[in-house]
């Protein structure tokens, strides 16, 4: 899988994208976008692709990449690369996600990691500006040591 050492932002919504990309733009600093886990499967590529591009267009002062989780259903991969996802997190066999990852990297997608345990989450967020900026001041804060 893909090493990502950026600060990975879990959105649900524009507005959840837009914020995390205003805060990274305030900070200078690069983050990644994340969907929810397995939101291949509930809210499709489309989606993510529409809500990445929107956000982008909003920010464009924005550096970051993002991430779909197909979990591990490889036809749900496999609809996010033709759909041109550029990363996708899949979790299946490793049998089949050696056949995703050649597949993914034909179409000039990668396969990437999301660590959820450490990405902020902005499910159920009062305030999404305030949480991304205070939650981006700790992560610069401790990658100063």
């Amino acid at each position: 899988m893909g090493e990502n050492t950026k600060p990975q932002i879990v959105v649900y919504a524009l507005a959840d994208a837009c914020a995390a990309l205003e805060a990274a733009a305030a900070r200078d600093i690069a983050v990644t976008l994340v969907s929810p886990a397995g939101a291949a499967a509930f809210a499709g590529p489309g989606w993510f692709r529409e809500v990445v591009a929107q956000a982008a267009a909003a920010v464009p002062d924005a550096a970051f990449d993002h991430v779909l989780d197909c979990a591990d259903d490889a036809g749900h991969a496999m609809a996010a690369i033709r759909d041109g996802a550029t990363a996708i997190r899949f979790e299946g066999p490793a049998a089949v996600r050696r056949k995703i990852k050649d597949i993914a990297a034909q179409s000039g997608c990668a396969l990437a990691d999301i660590d959820y345990d450490r990405a902020l989450d902005l499910d159920n967020c009062d305030n999404a500006v305030r949480a991304c900026g205070d939650w981006l001041a700790l992560n610069l804060a401790g990658n100063d040591t």
